[in-house]
Formats: structure tokens, C-alpha cells, sequence
């Protein structure tokens, strides 16, 4: 299902720092190929695509490029990315579970109609 060989072997090619354009083209492979499988098998594929989606974090741009650059990172590559945080998901969860941690409360109000 997956096929490593076309992000990888345009990553081979791309500098060391890697900019937005380059995460780009590294995202518009990876949609390609998640997209012609999804129609194959006939459901979205977002989430469970590829072994980098569990490290996938959908609040950057480009999160498919990011998860899988993280990933050849962890595997050893020699790579950055630039205005890209260097933690995984995962990292900003165990922290946000420290003691030593405040979450700010928030009030919620919500509106409610009334008939007249």
C-alpha cells in the first residue's frame, strides 16, 4: 500500500534544511499516493496511510510531509526543517502531563435562544 520509494527518492535530492517548497513537493507525493489508495480501497486512508501517520500532528502545514521527515529523522537522516517544531506530538503530550504544568482556565458561555 504504501510506497516509500518516491518521498524518499525525492528527499535524496532536496537540501539538508528543508524550506516549505520542499516540504510541499514532499507533501504532494505522499497526497498522490494516499489518494490513489484510498480510491483503491474505497475509504480515507488519512490516519492510518503509512508508519509515520501515528506520529502525525494536523496543526502544521503539510502535516503528512512533516510526520514523514520526522520519521527518517528518527531513523537517522541528516535533516531540518525550517519554522517547524523539532518535538513530535507525543513529546508535547507527555509534557503537558508534568505537574509542574498549569493549564489557564477557560470560560465557556454559551448562547441560548428564548421564545417570546
Amino acid at each position: 500500500m504504501w510506497n516509500e520509494e518516491r518521498p524518499l527518492e525525492l528527499l535524496k535530492h532536496m537540501p539538508q534544511v528543508l524550506t516549505a517548497e520542499n516540504l510541499a513537493q514532499i507533501q504532494q507525493v505522499i497526497d498522490n499516493d494516499k489518494f490513489l489508495n484510498s480510491q483503491r480501497l474505497r475509504g480515507d486512508l488519512c490516519g492510518r496511510y503509512a508508519p509515520f501517520c501515528k506520529s502525525c500532528d494536523k496543526s502544521v502545514l503539510k502535516p503528512c510531509a512533516v510526520a514523514y521527515v520526522r520519521m527518517k529523522i528518527k531513523e537517522g537522516m541528516e535533516l531540518k526543517m525550517e519554522d517547524i517544531p523539532s518535538e513530535t506530538p507525543e513529546e508535547n503530550v507527555e509534557s503537558a502531563g508534568q505537574k509542574d504544568s498549569v493549564a489557564p482556565s477557560k470560560k465557556i458561555r454559551i448562547a441560548v435562544a428564548r421564545k417570546k
